[in-house]
């Protein structure tokens, strides 16, 4: 697949991933690590634990699922509700089955660089690339050679930075 695909796809497996929980009426909270009325340990407490290290800001955690099949998700949108935490905006998304990761996606952008979109430069240039994507299939150990995969190279080529997640 040509990198420039590979994004389509990246940006259209975020959007799936986010579009559930507003057609579905899933869970949607404030900030992940904002307290609320639910008990901790609770399915219902709405908190999501980071999981990947792209992100430094909290997010807002979307929840699908109880048990069985689950799917976690934090929205991170700093950078348009508070910049001083990241300049950050994107999605980190987790799928499990019981008790086992199958998939992780993380793609996203900061912004590192303002002076460079004030100032004329290359737009691009101002941002870095959040990347990453896990894929495991744990049921398949012992009859496959390879049950991971992993890839956290940028998803297409620009003047973009990357960072490694």
């Amino acid at each position: 697949m040509k990198r420039p695909d590979r994004l389509r796809v990246v940006v259209a497996v975020a959007l799936l991933l986010a579009a559930p929980g507003a057609v579905s009426g899933a869970a949607l909270t404030g900030p992940a690590q904002a307290a609320d009325d639910g008990l901790p340990g609770d399915p219902s407490d709405g908190s999501v634990e980071p999981m990947t290290a792209c992100f430094t800001g909290d997010g807002y955690p979307i929840s699908i699922g109880e048990t069985g099949a689950t799917l976690d998700a934090l929205v991170h949108l700093s950078v348009l509700t508070d910049p001083a935490v990241g300049n950050e905006f994107g999605i980190e998304a987790a799928g499990t089955l019981e008790d086992d990761s199958i998939v992780t996606l993380a793609a996203g952008v900061r912004l590192t660089a303002r002076e460079a979109i004030a100032d004329g430069v290359d737009p691009f240039a101002a941002f870095d690339i959040l990347y990453t994507y896990e894929l495991r299939l744990p049921m398949f150990s012992g009859s496959i050679d390879e049950t991971e995969y992993r890839d956290s190279g940028s998803p297409f080529r620009s003047s973009a930075g990357v960072v490694p997640c």
